[in-house]
């Protein structure tokens, strides 16, 4: 197996409310970075966690 291609993601929760979102991860990111207000309460919104989605490209048998 190949490792195709590696996406890197932001979860952006709320503080006040249940609010979570995911993002593409941008320059600069880190764990509990402020990045906005929420939609919903108005409160702060913090990256909660940043992860890595791996998919794999199976070799071709010959």
């Amino acid at each position: 197996m190949f490792l195709e291609s590696q996406k890197v993601s932001c979860v952006i929760r709320c503080v006040s409310c249940d609010y979570v979102s995911t993002r593409e991860f941008e320059k600069g990111d880190f764990v509990l970075k402020e990045v906005g207000t929420c939609p919903r309460c108005g409160g702060n919104l913090i990256i909660y966690s940043i992860f890595r989605d791996v998919k794999e490209k199976e070799r071709r048998s010959e």
